[in-house]
């Protein structure tokens, strides 16, 4: 999970972890209670290790926009399909969501010094995405499940599809090579160092 702080307010992606923990490890007094002004929560995908917390977040902040894939909503409903049954039991979703099919390239949400732009990347599930986000005038890629540093996500679980993730990282690879990635798992990267070392770019 990756926590975004603007002017204006907090910026979740992927709400995998409470806001309680996520209080402790940040050092922000009051985010569990509602007082930190989240303005919107973006999903990568339908996956339950990136979405377990939705629900405690829109407790905690219901004013804020969540934006997801409704290609991804089958998952939402089924826990073999979003995976939750990896950890013992199937967990069910029913949230509310500014809905992402179809928004390829386009910005979907801006707020001051923050804009985020939406790719849509299937591949690792059918709704995954990718969010472009130009924070204080840089710009970020936050790429989930989709590309991590010297590999790609998984495409044997429901929803995947080996074909579809090798045409969406061959998009990613036209950006900017300067361009810094934030995966879902393990550490940063950039276009570029992704374009030299990850074999999954060069195919």
């Amino acid at each position: 999970m990756y926590i975004i702080a603007g002017s204006s307010g907090l910026f979740v992606i992927d709400p995998s972890v409470s806001p309680e923990s996520a209080e402790e490890f940040c050092g922000m007094p009051g985010l569990s209670k509602g007082e930190c002004q989240v303005k919107a929560v973006f999903i990568t995908h339908g996956h339950h290790d990136h979405i377990k917390h939705i629900e405690d977040w829109q407790d905690s902040y219901p004013s804020a926009k969540v934006f997801f894939s409704s290609n991804d909503k089958d998952l939402l409903s089924n826990g073999y399909m979003n995976c939750s049954y990896m950890e013992g039991s199937e967990v069910l979703y029913s949230f509310k969501f500014v809905n992402l099919a179809g928004t390829y390239g386009q910005t979907v949400y801006r707020d001051d010094d923050i804009s985020v732009k939406v790719f849509e990347t299937p591949g690792h599930t059918l709704g995954s995405v990718c969010f472009l986000v130009n924070f204080d005038g840089e710009d970020l890629l936050f790429t989930g499940d989709t590309v991590f540093r010297g590999s790609v996500g998984r495409t044997d679980m429901p929803g995947g599809n080996s074909k579809m993730i090798m045409e969406s990282v061959r998009r990613i690879k036209t950006l900017n090579p300067d361009l810094k990635i934030f995966p879902g798992h393990g550490p940063a990267s950039t276009i570029g160092e992704e374009i030299r070392f990850n074999p999954f770019f060069s195919m």
